[in-house]
């Protein structure tokens, strides 16, 4: 554990020097939390509309967070020629690849509470009526946007890390980490899998895609091999 905490403590140090990874984060929230107040004080639709796309702005700036970050933290080290210098610590495997993954999900699931609460703040500034919960006080809110975001946080930094290894460029990383989403649509589409609209439904749910990103996370563990890594970096 304490390798694992040295290499996180390394990525977090890196992200916070970096100007691009705190541009894209605060952009992501800013946006992502004024936008649907913005949109339902100008518009006529229902409130169960605006409370869905609450919940969709609270998820894209996770995704949005994570797939710039997750490659970002790969890529900065592979442009800097410094992950040989990683490569050659006496840090395990897991820990290097567990390290960035983990820095890169909490990074975006620290997104999506900002984004929570800048629409709390909001929406009272721009509804004149005080702080509401908005759709934290359903349990169908708080399953998406408290759970659901961790797994997707954790889902989309395994695979943007995976990728950003084998790609040497950031929007082509960002591109294949955004578009892995859409696999999880197939099921939906082609009727494998029946969308649910109870609290029920969406904490199986989301207990599914906890189960499949840890699996993911724990091989991409396994396939991260610094002796393959190595071969690739003087390639």
């Amino acid at each position: 554990m304490r390798d694992l905490a040295s290499v996180m403590w390394k990525e977090c140090a890196e992200m916070v020097g970096g100007q691009r990874s705190l541009r894209v984060f605060g952009i992501a929230v800013i946006l992502m939390g004024i936008a649907p107040s913005l949109l339902a004080r100008h518009s006529v639709l229902n409130a169960v509309f605006f409370i869905l796309l609450r919940i969709f702005y609270v998820l894209l700036a996770t995704v949005i967070v994570v797939a710039n970050t997750a490659p970002d933290l790969v890529l900065h080290e592979k442009v800097g020629r410094t992950f040989d210098y990683l490569l050659a610590t006496r840090l395990p495997d897991w820990a290097i690849y567990g390290g960035k993954v983990l820095v890169a999900a909490a990074v975006g699931y620290i997104a999506a509470l900002v984004a929570v609460v800048l629409q709390l703040a909001f929406g009272a500034v721009l509804s004149g009526q005080g702080w509401n919960w908005l759709f934290l006080g359903d349990a169908t809110g708080r399953i998406l946007a408290l759970g659901l975001t961790a797994d997707l946080s954790l889902y989309v930094a395994v695979v943007g890390t995976f990728v950003a290894l084998r790609v040497g460029e950031q929007r082509s990383a960002y591109l294949v980490t955004v578009l892995s989403i859409g696999i999880w649509i197939l099921p939906f589409l082609l009727g494998w899998w029946k969308i649910g609209t109870t609290a029920v439904w969406f904490a199986h749910a989301t207990e599914l895609f906890a189960i499949v990103a840890i699996a993911l996370g724990v091989l991409g563990t396994r396939l991260f091999r610094r002796e393959m890594l190595v071969l690739y970096l003087q390639e």
